[in-house]
């Protein structure tokens, strides 16, 4: 089998570096970010595995869609949803580049989401991180 002139394992491939490369310019480009810091917080919850099984039903859901038009209705759908639902600043390409992903409350009571990089965070009076990268309001990146 081929596509084009390449063959199907490579196109493959191809198709599989193209959100790891995404991925990578995203990192690149959080360094433009406004800086903040974070210390003096009450509470900690890793999220790395919180939102895998969404992930993993989107990825179900495609295999089972054999039409084109269904397939549209179904990705735009589940954009719609993904995007309302915040649930965009997770990305599982950033678990391979070594990002750990937290739920943290802050002394003032706020909730922020973190992705951090380094060894798993265990304890919320320990955590103290000075190079973090605003996304948005509610949503930081640790990046150095």
């Amino acid at each position: 089998w081929t596509i084009g002139k390449l063959p199907v394992w490579s196109f493959g491939l191809l198709l599989l570096m193209i959100p790891v490369g995404l991925s990578a310019v995203s990192l690149l480009l959080t360094k433009k970010f406004g800086r903040e810091s974070l210390s003096d917080c009450t509470e900690i919850s890793l999220a790395d595995g919180e939102f895998l099984p969404v992930y993993l039903g989107y990825f179900f859901v495609a295999v089972g869609v054999n039409e084109d038009l269904t397939m549209l209705v179904v990705f735009v759908i589940v954009f719609i949803f993904t995007f309302l639902s915040q649930t965009q600043y997770f990305n599982p390409i950033l678990l391979l580049f070594g990002y750990h992903y937290y739920h943290i409350t802050t002394k003032n009571g706020t909730k922020i989401f973190v992705i951090k990089k380094s060894g798993v965070a265990r304890k919320a009076s320990e955590l103290s991180i000075e190079n973090l990268r605003r996304i948005n309001d509610t949503t930081f990146i640790e990046r150095r």
